[in-house]
């Protein structure tokens, strides 16, 4: 798609009132049909070797299918605007396709409205603002519904038996749900955000093509801005508003919402190809050759970043909570990205463990997931009805006016925050409680780091695994077998690798240091070691092992 909107502006497309030559596009016919194909191909590869449209194609996501769907919403509006005029323009027909194209589109993603302000741009100066043009935005509605009714999709499939992210069976819940509410309160929070996101977009976005080809792409953005203002303006309000309004979220995965931006580079890297072919016209062909090299440069240096083929880091890690995990367990954590979301698939679709519940302590701030765990877990809602009814009553309540919680400024405001709060808290003390005598408990790391969130205070920790099992008295524990966990080594610093292997290192060193403190040394020691794998020469292992080793040189 991407390599036919190219060939379309190179030989078609032309809305500039001022230029001679209607029939021959933008590029006059300057260069032969092949050089066309070439340069457009160049570009077309810049822009699929690229880090972020690569890394969104191995991804099971809704971004892959955006990508589509920009590009293809960016080339139908060009040709609805670069049809006007012609004898037998099927001009009014593009502008239904791309009314269509933007409904389906919004429908997968809402980051569609990064198209907004270029696409307006691009069709009132085409049509001016008018009678005609405001009756024929009217008609355009229609399509847009009809391709944006993919939404009743939701209510339909809301009683899946597996997972109802946002449980949209009735009206508050499916404009909660397709408002994107839950994930609301991370956008245009801060200025420090806005500046944090900036500038991790000024470090990353010479990375996504490699520097080489965004040198090349600051000749096209002059060759644009000289031969086709118009399609330069479009582009640039594309390019800043995608920008803009993507660094005031406030997520660490951002690199996807700035895919339109990637997108409009690749059509500048094109026009900076096409801006040597013109500048070397007498060995332009050879250029429009050599030109696809230049993808060669991203296809490089992104490669071992994109390379999945021997990523198997979920499917271990999943695997592994699985292995640290006794038989008919509760696992209380945070971590979604690594285990928590792939643990369903593992669980409903391959029917592995079905024995361990496991809750996202997160996602108890969401009603919907309530009515999740009672359906899925109904032995552990039943224990906890009280703690859990109670606790639903505040939420529907936060759900309904969530600034008042999110921002308290009278004393009602304060009182309910405190409610939440306090209701929250029993809720994750009853599911340790209540549950105990019938379950092996466990957490993650990451739960008992919120120290303000600290729950089960008068209950002992300790490391099993990769998870930390939740007991009452630490005299009756005599389970000292280690489970066989299988992983990868990675010395990658991005936050996934990073985040689990942390994981791995720590666990390791806790039960060695649990296992020390009962004179199972040698245990100890071969933990550490395993540890050092990790990080070889961390200083938290180095002195543990020292420790250990002076244990074992005491007389004994």
């Amino acid at each position: 798609m991407f390599f036919n909107l190219l060939v379309f502006i190179f030989t078609e497309f032309n809305i500039e009132e001022n230029t001679k030559d209607k029939k021959s596009g933008l590029l006059g016919g300057e260069f032969n049909i092949l050089s066309v194909y070439l340069i457009s191909l160049a570009g077309t590869l810049a822009l699929a070797f690229s880090n972020t449209y690569w890394n969104i194609a191995n991804s099971i996501e809704v971004y892959s299918f955006h990508q589509f769907f920009l590009i293809s919403i960016i080339y139908v509006i060009l040709k609805a605007a670069n049809d006007i005029g012609k004898k037998n323009s099927r001009s009014e027909i593009y502008w239904l396709l791309f009314a269509f194209l933007l409904g389906l589109s919004t429908s997968n993603h809402l980051s569609t409205i990064f198209l907004s302000l270029g696409c307006l741009y691009m069709y009132f100066v085409t049509y001016r603002f008018n009678e005609v043009s405001f009756k024929r935005l009217a008609i355009m509605v229609i399509p847009f519904l009809v391709a944006f009714s993919a939404y009743i999709y939701f209510p339909i499939r809301a009683d899946n038996p597996v997972i109802s992210w946002g449980y949209p069976a009735n009206l508050d819940n499916f404009i909660r749900h397709f408002t994107g509410k839950q994930f609301s309160v991370w956008l245009f929070s801060s200025t420090e955000v806005t500046s944090k996101q900036f500038g991790y977009f000024v470090t990353s976005f010479p990375k996504e093509f490699y520097y080489i080809p965004l040198i090349i792409a600051v000749f096209g953005i002059f060759r644009m801005f000289k031969l086709q203002r118009k399609l330069f303006y479009f582009t640039f309000l594309l390019f800043a508003f995608n920008v803009l309004y993507a660094i005031n979220y406030d997520i660490h995965d951002i690199d996807s919402y700035f895919i339109l931006a990637y997108i409009v580079s690749a059509i500048w890297i094109a026009f900076g190809i096409s801006f040597f072919l013109q500048k070397f016209n007498k060995i332009n062909l050879k250029i429009a050759f050599a030109s696809l090299l230049i993808a060669v440069i991203p296809l490089i240096a992104n490669y071992s970043f994109n390379d999945e083929s021997k990523n198997f880091f979920v499917r271990d890690y999943t695997e592994n909570v699985f292995k640290s995990a006794k038989q008919n367990s509760l696992i209380i954590s945070t971590q979604w990205d690594f285990f928590v979301a792939s643990a369903i698939y593992f669980q409903f679709v391959k029917g592995e463990r079905p024995d361990v519940a496991i809750i996202d302590k997160e996602l108890l701030r969401r009603v919907w997931y309530l009515r999740h765990i009672r359906i899925h877990y109904p032995d552990i809602y039943e224990r906890c009805k009280t703690e859990f009814g109670t606790y639903n009553t505040e939420l529907l309540k936060f759900e309904k006016e969530t600034p008042r919680y999110t921002n308290p400024k009278t004393e009602a405001d304060k009182q309910d925050l405190a409610k939440i709060n306090t209701a929250f808290m029993a809720l994750l003390n009853s599911l340790v409680d209540k549950n105990y005598n019938y379950l092996n408990v466990y957490t993650t790391f990451e739960v008992e780091n919120v120290q303000a969130e600290k729950f089960a205070k008068d209950y002992t920790r300790v490391q099993e695994g990769i998870l930390i099992r939740v007991l009452k008295n630490l005299s009756d524990y005599n389970d000292l077998t280690e489970p066989d966990l299988t992983y990868q080594i990675s010395f990658e610093q991005d936050y996934y690798h990073n985040f689990i292997m942390k994981v791995y290192y720590n666990a390791y060193l806790n039960r060695a240091n649990f296992l020390m403190n009962l004179s199972k040394l040698d245990v100890a020691e071969s933990l550490v070691k395993k540890a050092a794998e990790i990080f070889p020469g961390d200083k938290q292992s180095v002195l543990l092992l020292n420790k250990i080793n002076q244990l074992k040189a005491l007389p004994k």
